[in-house]
């Protein structure tokens, strides 16, 4: 999960997997990554990082800088969300690729989605049909969900649709890997990129360790 701080990632976390992360109406209320699993099925589920609040200037050390921006490169997919009731909404995507690519060029080859979220308050659901707009004509190819987390609408929409971003990202993973990966340990390239979270414990904060 990638955005700006108080865009509602930590309490989407919250909705869409088993994670109760701290929420609070206050800037960088998440301070280290915080993990949570999505269920999928019996023997299925995804593992997601809700990373603390990036600003411009991140990649430059600005706020709470790059200290877990290596966290992003460690994961299969992209979750960008994009606050639609603030002033700068329509700057707010392109200035959060912008900090990932300074950082890494590899990151914005991830596949990703974007939410536009908030569009339960006043004018922000006209917002995000206009960022929707400017980004399907950018990115053809890269899904964008307006929703409200706070109310629930477009929940069923984004479990969908990080579903399939998953399914599609391990399915090129696995056509590309050879017959040697394939019998290693992690089965996938998008496994061990997963597992990568579990080297920096002291700054990671797993489901059910929240107290």
């Amino acid at each position: 999960l990638v955005g700006f701080p108080s865009v509602g990632k930590s309490t989407l976390l919250s909705v869409v997997s088993n994670a109760r992360p701290e929420i609070a109406d206050y800037p960088f209320t998440t301070i280290i990554p915080n993990l949570g699993v999505l269920r999928v099925d019996d023997e299925s589920d995804i593992i997601i990082a809700d990373i603390p609040g990036i600003i411009e200037g991140a990649s430059e050390g600005l706020g709470l800088g790059d200290t877990f921006l290596k966290h992003i490169t460690r994961t299969a997919c992209l979750i960008f969300m994009i606050d639609c009731s603030d002033e700068n909404y329509l700057c707010a995507y392109d200035t959060l690729c912008n900090e990932l690519e300074n950082y890494s060029d590899e990151l914005m080859d991830k596949p990703r989605i974007v939410l536009l979220n908030k569009i339960d308050i006043e004018g922000a659901f006209e917002n995000a049909e206009e960022l929707a707009q400017i980004i399907r004509k950018k990115e053809p190819d890269t899904k964008v969900i307006p929703v409200s987390v706070a109310t629930g609408r477009g929940m069923k929409d984004v479990r969908q649709a990080i579903l399939d971003l998953v399914n599609e990202k391990e399915n090129r993973e696995q056509s590309q890997v050879s017959s040697e990966n394939e019998s290693s340990s992690f089965g996938s390239a998008f496994m061990a990129e997963r597992a990568g979270f579990e080297d920096d414990d002291e700054n990671v904060q797993y489901p059910g360790s929240e107290n």
